[in-house]
């Protein structure tokens, strides 16, 4: 019976079977109508007021939680199981009943969220695994957290996130003094961490790398209120993502807790957090991406509901500033389709989200240069190759280069005879639904999307686009 059964589900050979396809079959509108195209709430912004609600020692309110997304919700999971209550409400401000209260699924009817904090190191050893799910923030933004839990604890995700590097991050956990043990192979989760931090490691300064990632930096910003005894961090490399690890800083002050930065030394200090009784998380600009995408394969106009204020657009405000090279007219919350006269170079240091929908933003206009996102190489895929690899099936032709891509223009997307793989990215997922709107296409992936944006294929049937799910054979079978 072993045996049999090993063959049977092996990886490879001829008795190997290879899964159906889940596709999304898009086809186009003829529709000329508006679309209104209402943002999701930051996950940035979320994720990181979820775990600093969560060290407070007064309950906090989180507004404008509506289609949060799932990596949100890997997030709040994670926290009940650390001990953290979350109720949730309705818009009139009734409590929504749960038929069991330690029960870790949010209501979808929710719109409010009520996170009883159980102060700076209150967080208890859980009982199994914490699985982050997708979500490479909230893993490496709950692991410090769980490396100052006396006794091992499990952090994992899914297959995607077990395939992306934490090695910055273990390091810096290694010199406080919390054992960390991981699998060989290629897969680096799950991760055992076995705390907790000691007092003496710590008071000698931690060295973190912050070439690659911000969210290492990120996630001991976020665990001040929760350490030991005040700790400096020796920054090391040219940071990228700066404004989210800056994001950290800025929420970290806003909830009451404390932090000194000088040059390239930060020092945190376990400070009793003050919080505000309610937080309202702004839209995410990151994903107004995609409704510039839409307004260029579409041609029609897109009303833009939830962008928010510059400081809070985290890198993504130069989607606004650069509108016009992108063949976009801005004004207010009207997006039109306009003429773009000359290929456009844009920096996405602080935005490498940004890499997939502006590359095939670019190659229907005037074309350009994607630079400064390296680490794009580091996301759910390698985004630089995958992006390219997925313009290609649409018939569209870009370059990667060491930090970006090089993106030909006045190109016309064509229907692929294939399915389109996306890569288990829902960025690309996304990108590759919106060139199909244009011409059609089966589309590897029918739920990628509620990593961020739950309502993205509902916003596109109201507006007429054909949504069909579908299972279809493997390929080459």
């Amino acid at each position: 019976m072993g045996k049999r059964w090993a063959k049977r589900w092996t990886s490879s050979g001829p008795d190997h079977r290879r899964n159906n396809l889940l596709v999304s079959r898009i086809t186009p509108s003829p529709s000329s109508e508006p679309i209104h195209w209402a943002l999701p709430p930051s996950k940035s912004h979320l994720i990181r007021s979820l775990l600093l609600s969560a060290q407070s020692p007064t309950g906090v309110d989180l507004y404008n939680i509506q289609h949060a997304g799932e990596d949100a919700r890997s997030m709040r999971r994670c926290l009940q199981q650390l001990g953290v209550k979350i109720e949730d409400f309705d818009g009139e401000g009734e409590l929504l009943h749960q038929v069991n209260p330690v029960h870790i699924e949010h209501n979808p009817n929710s719109k409010r969220w009520r996170v009883h904090g159980v102060g700076g190191g209150g967080f208890h050893r859980p009982a199994t695994v914490l699985s982050a799910g997708n979500s490479g923030t909230a893993l490496r933004l709950l692991s410090t957290h769980a490396a100052l839990i006396g006794g091992p604890v499990m952090v994992d995700g899914d297959g995607s996130l077990r395939r992306r590097t934490s090695t910055e991050l273990w390091s810096s956990l290694e010199q406080a003094g919390v054992t960390i043990s991981i699998g060989v192979g290629e897969e680096r989760l799950p991760a055992l961490l076995d705390g907790p931090m000691l007092a003496s490691k710590l008071s000698q300064g931690i060295t973190l790398d912050i070439s690659r990632s911000s969210q290492p930096l990120s996630s001991w910003v976020l665990a001040a209120p929760s350490l030991p005894c005040p700790t400096t961090l020796r920054l090391e490399g040219d940071a990228v993502s700066s404004r989210h690890s800056s994001l950290s800083m800025e929420l970290l002050e806003a909830f009451g807790g404390a932090f000194e930065l000088n040059d390239d030394h930060l020092t945190l200090s376990p400070t009793a957090l003050v919080p505000p009784s309610s937080y309202t998380v702004p839209g995410d600009a990151s994903m107004a991406a995609f409704a510039l995408l839409a307004c260029t394969t579409t041609g029609r106009n897109i009303t833009l509901i939830g962008w928010p204020d510059p400081q809070d657009a985290i890198g993504h405000e130069l989607l606004q500033s650069s509108s016009g090279v992108l063949g976009v007219h801005w004004n207010d919350e009207l997006l039109t389709l306009a003429e773009a006269n000359e290929p456009a170079n844009l920096d996405l240091r602080d935005a490498n989200d940004l890499l997939p929908p502006l590359a095939a933003v670019l190659a229907m206009n005037a074309g350009g240069c994607l630079t400064g996102a390296p680490h794009a190489a580091f996301k759910e895929s390698n985004r630089l190759t995958r992006t390219a690899d997925l313009l290609e099936q649409f018939g569209l032709k870009a370059t990667v280069t060491p930090d970006g891509l090089e993106i030909e223009g006045n190109q016309k997307p064509s229907r692929p005879s294939l399915p389109v793989d996306t890569y288990g990215d829902h960025r690309l997922f996304m990108t590759a639904v919106l060139l199909a709107v244009k011409c059609g296409g089966d589309i590897i992936g029918q739920n990628l999307h509620t990593i961020a944006d739950e309502a993205f294929l509902d916003r596109l049937t109201s507006a007429g686009v054909g949504v069909e799910m579908l299972v279809l054979p493997p390929l080459n079978d």
